[in-house]
Formats: structure tokens, sequence, C-alpha cells
């Protein structure tokens, strides 16, 4: 097989070099253990809008280097900006998808699911898919009639998550969903599920095929299940849960190869398919992921070939 270049970009140290989340370096590793490929790692802020870089590191060479991007094999995307964050200019990096896709770049997971997918609104707009019930919340919207369709207890959660930031669990009270809110931002409004005490099931598709799941269990009395509220451990999901992840997946239809589906009781509660946290030591897949992640890589190369 041909010898490629891959260029991830993300977040890293950039005076010395190092990952900042142990995840990437996971990912990473097992790719370079899989190949023979070469790997350039680059932080967004070191990136310009052609994509060329004059502060890039070569990992398997250990220097830093000038390197094009766009000149790369195909490209990774460990992390993305997202609005409000502070790592890197958020509207800078849009420009810059926005010319991966203009370019027809192979881009894992996808260029265009950055662009598409920077908020939740896709829980409002396929009522297809086993969503909890969920409505756009704002300030001026009528919240006694919204509250009409919901039970005793709700979910309140900015339209842009991270990781359970600012998600809240309420009383079915006009007054105390008022007190929530900013003016001039979009919330969503959700059901709340009880079986969310009994864990969330968050299972990996890698190129469209299931390859593992974790499940987060929820300390007592919590409601978020991010790594401050909850134990993650790995898990096998059941034959329900697996039957509804695959529908999900094949029903949704991101352009994305890389996807996580997490799942409460009956319900898929979220698609992650921008940058899906991939528990890899959680699971125990160290060894077998770069060989997935390539598998998706192959792909997108070979649906670039045909088109």
């Amino acid at each position: 097989m041909k010898k490629r270049t891959i260029g991830c970009i993300g977040y890293f140290e950039q005076t010395e070099f190092d990952f900042d989340f142990a995840v990437d370096r996971r990912q990473i590793e097992s790719m370079l253990a899989a190949r023979d490929d070469d790997f350039l790692m680059v932080h967004w802020e070191d990136l310009d809008l052609s994509l060329k870089s004059q502060h890039a590191w070569d990992i398997r060479r250990g220097v830093w280097t000038a390197a094009d991007f766009g000149a790369c094999d195909a490209l990774m995307i460990l992390e993305a900006p997202w609005p409000g964050t502070t790592r890197a200019n958020f509207p800078r990096s849009q420009e810059m998808l926005r010319s991966m896709v203009a370019r027809d770049l192979v881009v894992l997971p996808t260029a265009r699911t950055f662009l598409d997918f920077v908020d939740k609104r896709y829980l409002l707009e396929r009522d297809d898919m086993p969503f909890p019930r969920t409505v756009l919340l704002t300030d001026g919207s009528d919240i006694p009639a919204l509250l009409k369709g919901f039970g005793d207890t709700v979910i309140v959660k900015p339209i842009v998550g991270f990781s359970g930031l600012g998600v809240l669990k309420l009383p079915n009270s006009v007054d105390r969903v008022k007190e929530a809110l900013e003016p001039g931002q979009e919330y969503l409004l959700q059901e709340y599920l009880p079986e969310i005490a009994d864990g969330e099931r968050c299972l990996y598709f890698f190129a469209k095929k299931f390859r593992y799941a974790i499940v987060k269990r929820l300390h007592a009395g919590e409601y978020i299940a991010n790594a401050e509220h909850a134990e993650f451990e790995a898990y096998q999901p059941t034959a329900a849960e697996l039957a509804l992840a695959c529908d999900a997946v094949e029903r949704f239809g991101s352009p994305s190869l890389i996807e996580r589906i997490d799942i409460v009781g009956s319900k898929v509660i979220e698609m992650t398919i921008d940058s899906p946290g991939l528990a890899i030591h959680i699971a125990g897949v160290e060894r077998e992921v770069g060989h997935w992640t390539y598998e998706a890589i192959d792909q997108s190369i070979d649906a670039q070939t045909r088109a």
C-alpha cells in the first residue's frame, strides 16, 4: 500500500509538542502501529486559511516543520472549535472547514459534520428519529404552553452543548424554567428520562459499523452522564440496544464515519458525530481503534476516487 501523509488538526501543546487529550494520543499511537504512514499534527491557531502551517509537528521524526495540510492524503479533525470556546477562533475555523469542503479534501469525520452540526438543532428537525420529546426554548417562548406537553420534570439544556455544561433538571414550573433562561439565548426543552438512573449506553461506529460500547453509570442523585457525575465502564449492548443504534445510524444518515450513539432506555438522546469522545482506554480497544480509523479513512478516499 502506498505510504500516505495524514494531517491531524486539533489541540496540542504548541511550544514543546504534546497531546492535550490522552484519547487523541491513544488513537494516533494505534494508527502509527497499524501502518507506516507519516503524521503531521497542527493546532488550529497554527494553521492559516490556505491550510498551510509553519509550525506542524512531524510525529514520526519528532521535529517541527512547515507543511501544506491541503496536500495531505487525508485530514483528521480530532477536535474543532465550538461557539464560545477560548481554545481557538471559531469563525476562522469555520472558514477553514468551508475551504476543505470546497476543495473536496478527504477529511475524517468530514468537514461538513463540523459545519452542519455545530448545535443540537437536529433534535428538533428529525421527528422520524427516536429522540426524547424536544422543543426550542427562548426567553420569548410561550413557556406555559410548551410545558403542557411535558411531565413533572423537564430538562433544559443549551442548544450548543459541551459535556453536560449548562444542563439543568427542573420541575415543570413556569417560574423555574424562566429563571434558567438568559435573554437572547436558545435552549432545548426536553423530556426527562428516568431511565438515566440506570446509565447511558454509548455505542461507537466506525465506517458505519458497530465496534464497541461503554456505559456511563451515574453517581447517586445525578442526572448528567459526564466524567464528573458518572463512572464509565466497558459495556456489551443488548440486542435491542444494538438494533436501536444501528437503525439510528442508518436512518439519520450523517456524513460522519466516526459516530457515537447515546441511548437511555428506548430513546436515542444524542447523535455525537463530530468529536465523539472515543473512550479508548475504558473500552480496552487501544490496538483495534487504529485499524477501525483507517477503515473509515480508506472508505473516504475510495469514495472520492469513485466520484
